[in-house]
């Protein structure tokens, strides 16, 4: 087993629980370590001291509540979850003002970080942060009620902060580890309205947790949906643009110095077709980027692609990802490798969805598929334990090391999902040399450990596991 290379796991998330077919960002989420943050040993964020600890957040956005398990380590399988139900979503009802949505995660060795799409009202989003040291106290499996840490309009308790952004649907953000601050990708539009009407300037907020201010830099598109670090520092970063299918490159090595800088940018690509989802990236390791662009439903007229840019948005090459109808993607993670660039790919349609591998030719500047693990379709990844819809892969997170996965399996259409069944899963890769021949060991459903979906019960629904971000803790 050899990872090495550094890897900032894309979490990408599927579908933006504002739409039937396109709820979930990083977005994202990316595997993070701990950085110099206090110790804690107990309650939902805690790891023992001596033991290490991997813990995968995951964000339910259509049921307001972030889930949280333990992947690999010492703490429970299902250590328990925290209620973002601020506006209720009586009887699991979404429409109008009653969707919280969170989505976006990430965590800076102190706190859980947690984008809210629809706080403090229907149009505009905040960020709620979690310290761990605030959850402390609680025991395994319990739920965190939203009465205990907000009341009145504004977080009471537990150490919580909740941050106005005054902007409509912050969805996607990752850590900036030398400055630790968090940048996060502001889509800017209306998720109920047409694709056409998507045509607000996307921003990129730099936000310091704790203190006043965002600094804000115009990435030049509409509609940042994905955001991914381009190397282990995070001095720069690449937006995908779903309202008008480009790419934004972004130099942020000015932050955390002591002007505070602001990220500026480098450079935007235009993916050459329009009317195509354009939402999930992933990095190559060589300081480039691999977007996916598809179809907004499966076609048998038009294609799939996968777009590879270096640094300066110069394009390494395009690659269709042949099949009688057109590929569905949901999620690109880099896995490292010792040789040319390799990514997981989670393939959402139809009957040969499931996680692929992909392999890239830096000469030839393809992608090109090179293997599948096999074993999460033998597991039953796919199918629900209950109701009628099938399900089919929201979100990948890699670990840092490349070798621990983490997959959310969603249903295919949320309408008509009911109470949903989505599904929560680990497994472990094994390959020698080249991650094409990686196999998954044992997939284990982490969901399974979580009160079982109640019909009558919106506070065990999982119709949109879409967003992933695991915790890495050394105790």
């Amino acid at each position: 087993m050899r990872p090495g290379a550094w890897l900032s796991s894309a979490l990408l998330a599927v579908a933006t629980a504002c739409l039937p077919d396109n709820p979930s960002v990083d977005a994202g989420g990316e595997t993070t370590e701990t950085g110099g943050g206090e110790l804690v040993q107990t309650g939902l964020l805690g790891c023992p001291a001596g033991e290490a600890c991997t813990i995968l957040a995951v964000s339910q956005t259509l049921d307001d509540r972030v889930d949280l398990f333990t992947a690999a380590g010492a703490g429970p399988r299902y250590r328990g979850a925290l209620d973002l139900d601020i506006a209720p979503n009586l009887g699991g009802d979404i429409s109008g003002a009653s969707l919280d949505e969170p989505y976006g995660l990430a965590w800076d060795g102190d706190a859980l970080h947690v984008l809210l799409g629809h706080h403090p009202s229907r149009e505009l989003g905040s960020l709620v942060s979690f310290p761990a040291t605030g959850l402390g106290n609680y025991e395994a499996g319990a739920l965190v009620p939203v009465g205990d840490w907000f009341s009145g309009g504004e977080a009471t308790g537990l150490g919580v902060r909740v941050t106005s952004l005054a902007r409509t649907e912050p969805l996607s953000m990752l850590l900036h580890p030398a400055s630790g601050d968090l940048l996060i990708s502001v889509f800017a539009n209306d998720l109920m309205v047409p694709d056409a009407m998507w045509t607000e300037p996307s921003e990129l907020l730099a936000l310091t947790p704790g203190a006043a201010g965002v600094r804000v830099a115009d990435p030049g598109c509409a509609g940042a949906w994905g955001i991914v670090a381009l190397d282990a520092e995070a001095s720069a970063v690449a937006l995908a643009c779903d309202g008008d299918e480009r790419v934004a490159i972004l130099d942020t090595s000015a932050l955390g110095g002591s002007a505070n800088g602001t990220p500026s940018p480098i450079c935007v690509a235009q993916i050459p077709f329009m009317n195509k989802r354009v939402r999930y990236l992933a990095a190559d390791g060589l300081g480039g980027v691999i977007v996916s662009e598809h179809p907004p439903i499966i076609s048998s007229s038009e294609d799939a692609r996968l777009w590879w840019y270096d640094g300066d948005c110069q394009l390494r090459g395009f690659s269709e990802l042949e099949a009688d109808s057109s590929w569905i993607v949901r999620a690109l993670s880099l896995v490292p490798s010792a040789g040319q660039p390799r990514w997981l790919l989670a393939r959402a349609d139809g009957d040969l969805r499931g996680v692929v591998v992909v392999a890239g030719d830096t000469s030839a500047g393809t992608i090109t598929q090179c293997g599948r693990l096999t074993a999460l379709d033998d597991a039953g990844v796919w199918t629900a334990a209950g109701g009628t819809e099938p399900l089919r892969p929201h979100a990948l997170a890699l670990d840092s090391e490349g070798v621990g996965l983490a997959i959310a399996a969603s249903p295919a259409n949320y309408a008509n999902a009911g109470p949903g069944y989505g599904s929560v899963w680990w497994t472990q890769l094994e390959y020698d040399e080249d991650p094409c021949d990686a196999i998954a060991v044992d997939p284990i459903e982490l969901s399974a450990s979580a009160p079982a979906v109640d019909p009558q019960l919106p506070s065990t629904w999982s119709r949109a596991p879409d967003v992933l971000h695991l915790i890495e803790v050394q105790g």
